[in-house]
């Protein structure tokens, strides 16, 4: 093998080293936009440099070999600029202290309605005024209650229907007796169920009429066989556009509820006149002149200063057609709260007082019940509807 002199060595080295930095430089010139891939790019890198260098050891020296080794390895890892690792972020979880559930102590349970923790309410009829009278019934009949259920029951004293309409639904009164008008109120404010209807000569409500001239409007109504020969709607749509005449604005079969029809019926009429009583409606529907028809009770024609001055009043006023017996007398209610096996033995209680001759008199005496009878909630659904749709202003009805 030829050998070579150590200066001989040395210049070729230094040769070697010089053309190596310079062809490094190059390519760091080149690389320098090239993205940092990690080891990877390194490696593309790295054999760039040996093409591009294409070194070949022509001296068999060591020496040589690792320096020319180190230097190639040293700047090829400085071209790659390989990229330094950054620490990757440690994460801590936030500490939070768990909190320790708080029991929260279970409301008290009320005492069954009934017991002496929560008697039931009695509630009298309403007034501004304590009447001992009334008082001392209402007691009476809270100590008859308690003896048929066992249940402790209190007479109590509101001073509106409003006020005790609203004790009923909240469960401040739990029995009452209400006139119809309130009955409509609290049916609207969802505040009680049906127990049982007063009545009068064995009926429990009564209807009312629309009568009109028998030469101007046609009539559906049969007088012998007392029924309707059509619905309302095609029975009262002949009064549309019409005026009519009325009794009071309070008044049930003079005014709210056969208006109420019309109005439920979508049936429009001109403003009426209130006339002040039924016989002066049957009257002004005679002459003509007020109005074109007019509403009463059943039968307001037969009133005997009519018939003596208008002898056939009966043929020429006629009935147009004939309100169902919807408005209904007072009845007893029970309010909503009232859990039902609680409702049940209060009204077989009532029955069983009012069934002796001392309890007809106690209640014709507290509430003016000569009779009654036990109902449902339907039984008041119609009066209901009619009244809700006349123009009643419940502020001076339920008072």
């Amino acid at each position: 093998m030829k050998q070579y002199s150590r200066r001989s060595v040395g210049g070729f080295a230094k040769i070697v080293l010089e053309n190596f930095v310079l062809t490094l430089r190059r390519i760091l010139r080149r690389i320098e936009f090239e993205s940092r891939l990690g080891i990877a790019q390194f490696l593309i890198c790295a054999r760039r440099l040996h093409s591009r260098l294409n070194l070949v050891m022509i001296a068999p020296m060591r020496s040589i070999k690792l320096i020319t080794v180190y230097c190639l390895l040293m700047t090829g890892l400085a071209a790659c600029n390989l990229p330094t690792a950054v620490p990757a972020a440690t994460f801590t979880p936030a500490v939070t202290s768990t909190p320790t559930p708080t029991s929260t102590p279970a409301p008290t349970p009320k005492p069954p309605l009934g017991s002496n923790e929560n008697p039931i309410l009695l509630a009298l009829p309403p007034s501004q005024f304590l009447d001992s009278t009334a008082v001392g019934n209402g007691q009476t009949l809270a100590g008859l209650l308690e003896e048929q259920t066992g249940y402790r029951v209190v007479a109590v004293a509101p001073t509106t229907y409003a006020e005790l309409i609203e004790s009923l639904r909240v469960g401040n009164a739990h029995i009452a007796a209400l006139p119809p008008y309130a009955i409509v109120k609290a049916y609207q404010r969802e505040a009680v169920k049906a127990a049982y209807a007063s009545t009068q000569d064995g009926a429990a409500s009564y209807g009312a009429q629309i009568v009109a001239r028998k030469d101007r409007f046609t009539p559906f109504y049969d007088p012998t066989a007392k029924t309707n020969l059509a619905d309302a709607p095609d029975a009262l749509a002949q009064f549309s556009g019409k005026k009519g005449c009325w009794t009071e604005p309070d008044s049930a079969s003079g005014y709210l509820v056969p208006l109420g029809i019309l109005n439920w019926f979508k049936i429009p009429t001109e403003e009426g006149a209130f006339l002040q009583s039924h016989f002066s409606v049957v009257r002004a529907v005679r002459v003509g002149e007020i109005c074109d028809f007019g509403g009463t009770y059943i039968d307001a024609r037969t009133y005997p200063a009519l018939k003596d001055e208008y002898p056939f009043i009966m043929d020429e006023v006629t009935i147009i057609w004939e309100v169902p017996p919807i408005i209904p007398y007072d009845g007893i209610f029970l309010s909503k709260t009232v859990p039902d096996d609680v409702s049940a033995n209060l009204k077989r209680a009532l029955d069983l007082i009012f069934a002796t001759d001392d309890g007809k008199t106690l209640f014709d005496e507290l509430l003016g019940f000569k009779g009654m009878i036990l109902v449902e909630d339907i039984f008041y659904v119609e009066f209901t509807r009619v009244i809700l749709a006349s123009p009643a202003n419940f502020i001076n009805l339920v008072h």
